[in-house]
């Protein structure tokens, strides 16, 4: 398989012709491959799911009490940071998928959906099992009150596993509408499924359970929407997939993502470990707004893969796609962020109710580190499309920062959310003054 790789990697795409936006599909159809194209349904519908998500955040923090609410965020937290290396595995399935779409090479895509399954489905067996194997670790060191919400973790981390695969390779064909399709249909399984069992009395567990099972529902949808890509035994994409080992620039796109989860995601488990219980889900609830920042412009960076792997593979530079998704992204984040930072006690109230009231001091700084993380989410994919090896070095060192800064200045939930509002700030500032720079048009590029 690597060898196949490489040999698609050398190759030029085709010269444009009056198709040349589209590729022949497994039954004749014409898969779109055109820039930007379906962006806007995209954006429509991925912001859809993000409010479709915050809504389900705002029903699990009223129907459980902040210190259950805590330990659902806290979770979830650590669910992401564990498989975060997927997101690089969607990325660089994207750019693949798009190159060789470019080619009308669709045997090589069907090739590379089943190795990227068999190689996933492996990975997930082997870290939801470790994972079961530091389960007391996990409850001990989150001080849950019971192993349920842990145990529940567990499956949504298994199934975590194959869902960017299926989202990548939607990704990588400009199929936008149905990745954003997607993106809903995962947001409403947590309500569907997660909030009956809530009211079942599964607590944060039933939420997490929920949740697991809706992602389930979503995966086969998926496949049965990619069927066409589907290739037959005999080929030996599977076993291969089985027996691959970790490429360099697979490791360091994964150490780019994880950086950044644990970037974005770290304070919140921090928080569990020095606040008090209900200072916790104070935190929670603050972080939420972040998060509402944070991800409202996802939509933008999903867009980005497939045009600025094209543009480098064809004209050599990607930076002028860079700039203008950073614009947009900056003018999306700011959307959400400037309303919050004006209101905050209204916000909180609206979201959350009284019982988080305390959440209100730490918005502004908390919408600061939302739109600085929303920008560099977006460069970590564009440094993976790129494959740019430098920064997880960047990103390691805002961990740092933000380690450091929470265990020293963590005396209330608004202390926090400081600390990570200065960390995701200065790493944007570092990258623009040495990697890819969102403002300067001078910039240097990988």
């Amino acid at each position: 398989m690597a060898s196949f790789l490489a040999r698609q990697r050398d190759r030029a795409p085709a010269p444009p012709d009056e198709d040349a936006n589209a590729a022949e599909g497994a039954d004749g159809s014409r898969v779109a491959v055109g820039k930007w194209r379906g962006a806007p349904a995209l954006v429509v519908l991925t912001l859809l799911a993000s409010a479709i998500n915050y809504a389900s955040n705002i029903v699990f923090g009223r129907l459980l009490d902040p210190a259950g609410y805590g330990e659902l965020t806290a979770l979830l937290a650590l669910g992401i940071i564990i498989v975060v290396p997927t997101a690089a595995a969607q990325t660089v399935v994207a750019e693949r998928v798009a190159v060789y779409a470019a080619l009308r090479e669709m045997d090589d895509v069907r090739y590379l959906v089943r190795f990227a399954v068999a190689h996933a489905g492996l990975l997930a067996i082997a870290v939801g099992f470790v994972y079961m194997l530091a389960l007391p670790l996990v409850v001990a060191a989150l001080d849950l009150g019971q192993p349920g919400p842990a145990i529940a973790l567990g499956a949504f981390i298994m199934l975590a596993f194959l869902q960017p695969i299926a989202l990548g390779v939607l990704q990588g064909l400009d199929r936008f509408t149905a990745f954003g399709s997607m993106q809903v249909a995962i947001a409403l399984s947590r309500l569907v499924f997660g909030v009956p069992w809530v009211l079942l009395g599964g607590g944060a567990g039933g939420a997490i359970a929920g949740q697991a099972v809706g992602v389930a529902f979503v995966l086969v949808g998926t496949a049965w929407l990619l069927r066409d890509l589907v290739l037959g035994a005999g080929t030996g994409a599977a076993t291969r997939g089985l027996r691959r080992r970790p490429d360099s620039r697979a490791v360091f796109a994964s150490g780019a993502f994880i950086a950044f989860a644990v970037l974005s995601n770290l304070d919140l488990l921090l928080a569990k470990i020095f606040l008090e219980p209900d200072d916790v889900g104070v935190y929670a609830a603050i972080a939420t707004v972040g998060k509402v920042v944070l991800f409202l412009p996802a939509a933008i960076a999903v867009a980005l893969v497939p045009n600025a792997a094209r543009a480098q593979r064809t004209e050599g530079d990607s930076r002028c796609i860079l700039r203008v998704a950073a614009r947009l992204v900056a003018v999306t984040a700011a959307l959400a962020a400037i309303p919050a930072a004006l209101v905050p006690a209204t916000v909180v109230d609206t979201m959350f109710g009284a019982p988080y009231a305390a959440a209100a001091d730490g918005v502004l700084p908390i919408v600061i580190a939302g739109a600085a993380l929303s920008l560099l989410y977006l460069l970590v994919v564009y440094s993976v499309t790129i494959q740019d090896r430098r920064w997880p070095v960047l990103l390691a060192l805002g961990v740092g920062v933000q380690v450091v800064g929470i265990a020293l200045f963590h005396d209330s939930p608004a202390d926090v959310a400081t600390v990570q509002a200065v960390a995701s700030v200065a790493v944007l500032v570092v990258n623009e003054v040495g990697f890819h720079s969102i403002v300067r048009r001078a910039a240097s590029s990988s």
